[in-house]
């Protein structure tokens, strides 16, 4: 038996990007009508209702806080709720503007039933805070119609699935008015009446819309769907009902964005280098805050560390009214995991401290050295941002070279012992500065190891120290 669940989710804007707290009487208004389309829970205490005028919900409720319907981030927020079912439900199709239906009758085997598969799915529903109507039936439409109809309990027992769609009252079904008007006239009230009709006679009183939406009920007709893929990348957002200056009350938010990142990246077995920290301002302006890290990373308390020391840095220039985090890189590759006997478990290592360095100086104030094709030493490197990736196909020396390179060579003072050597260099004739110098590794009286030259006039200098 085939079996679908349907999820029809009436205030999905409202509970996904404005997140209302239970006491904050919220509305969504239409801007074309000036009609309220969502409430929060709190508004409908006070007495509230949807396709109420703006002007009339103001005189009931003072405090409502009122903001702009938008089609384009409800279907967003409607992807972004199917991807945290994913997970859960392999095949997920999409209704716009507030509807998923879940194929969930190939789960049942992994789940053991349908009830822990149930319960699983309200879990996130409840954690993300999205109220939900639920129907199931054997076809996608009936589970839409047993969602939309307030059914009650939800059950996989065919013949109760039945006999409640049959129950189910004729506005419940999503047609066009007029055809239920239609269906007043000729007295019926129930869906079940209307299915036991013959078709041809539908066919010659109704649209073959409605014929077909109640073929595509009983199963004679099948639905035509599109499965949800879940995307690469993440982007979420979240409105402030209240404007706020201090990153003390910022940080909950954000916190609560970074963890939803790194269930994105959990359940993907990924993880990122990298997040962009997104702040809306008063003024309708944007700023951003990259946050590197020392590689692939999806662990919440780590990624707080490096928020945290980044956002020490940055003032609030203005209020922000709206937060969010993007992370467009999303890696498949773990990092790698620190030797089990190593006597440095535990300590930060060298890529760690660098993105540590980075989110409290910023990017651009840790430098690192990149290899230039050029064979004058002191010209042969220079520093770059550390995240700027390597686009040079200068190699490294194949001859030592030391880790502390002087600027400019300066004359050698005191007696050496020559090491190693000598490693001719003659350059630069071609730019109007022509050198010759026989390098050399040598040690002096305190047993420090330096990296000095002759030149042809038999001078020597000093130009660097190995470590």
């Amino acid at each position: 038996m085939s079996l679908w669940l349907y999820l029809h989710c009436p205030s999905l804007l409202l509970d996904s990007l404005y997140a209302p707290s239970s006491a904050q009487a919220v509305g969504l208004v239409s801007e074309q009508e000036g009609r309220l389309v969502q409430l929060s829970v709190a508004a409908n205490t006070h007495g509230l209702n949807i396709g109420m005028g703006l002007g009339a919900a103001a005189l009931m409720c003072h405090q409502l806080a009122v903001y702009p319907y938008c089609a384009v981030k409800e279907q967003s927020a409607l992807e972004q709720l199917a991807a945290q079912l994913y997970p859960l439900v392999a095949e997920i199709s999409l209704n716009p503007p507030k509807g998923l239906w879940l194929h969930v009758s190939p789960m049942l085997a992994l789940y053991q039933g349908f009830t822990p598969l149930w319960q699983a799915v309200t879990h996130t529903l409840v954690e993300s805070g999205i109220r939900y109507q639920a129907g199931v039936g054997q076809t996608p439409r009936a589970a839409e119609l047993m969602a939309y109809g307030h059914a009650g309990k939800i059950s996989t027992d065919p013949e109760h699935l039945q006999a409640a769609l049959q129950q189910l009252p004729l506005a419940a079904a999503p047609l066009p008015e007029t055809v239920k008007t239609q269906f007043t006239r000729l007295g019926l009230s129930k869906l079940g009446e209307l299915i036991a009709l013959p078709t041809a006679s539908l066919t010659r009183r109704f649209p073959r819309s409605v014929v077909d939406y109640l073929a595509e009920v009983r199963g004679d007709k099948p639905t035509l769907l599109n499965y949800f893929q879940p995307p690469l990348q993440f982007f979420q957002q979240r409105v402030l009902l209240f404007e706020l200056s201090e990153q003390a009350h910022l940080l909950p938010i954000i916190e609560n964005l970074v963890s939803a990142l790194c269930r994105f990246l959990e359940q993907r077995s990924a993880c990122t280098p990298a997040l962009t920290l997104g702040f809306s301002l008063r003024d309708g302006c944007e700023e951003t805050l990259p946050i590197m890290a020392a590689h692939g990373e999806k662990d919440v308390e780590r990624w707080m560390a490096l928020v945290r020391l980044r956002l020490a840095s940055w003032q609030v220039s203005q209020p922000v009214t709206a937060v969010s985090v993007a992370a467009s890189q999303i890696d498949c590759h773990q990092p790698g995991q620190t030797d089990l006997f190593s006597a440095q478990q535990g300590e930060q290592n060298r890529d760690e401290l660098v993105a540590t360095l980075a989110a409290r100086l910023g990017e651009e104030a840790v430098m690192r050295l990149a290899y230039v094709n050029h064979h004058r030493p002191e010209a042969a490197s220079q520093h770059v941002p550390h995240h700027h990736r390597a686009t040079s196909t200068a190699s490294a020396p194949t001859r030592p070279r030391p880790s502390l390179l002087l600027p400019q060579p300066t004359p050698l003072v005191g007696k050496v012992t020559l090491r190693e050597g000598p490693e001719r260099i003659v350059t630069g004739w071609w730019e109007g500065a022509p050198i010759q110098r026989d390098y050399f590794i040598a040690q002096n009286a305190q047993q420090q190891w330096l990296w000095v030259f002759r030149t042809p006039e038999q001078t020597w200098f000093l130009h660097g120290w190995f470590s």
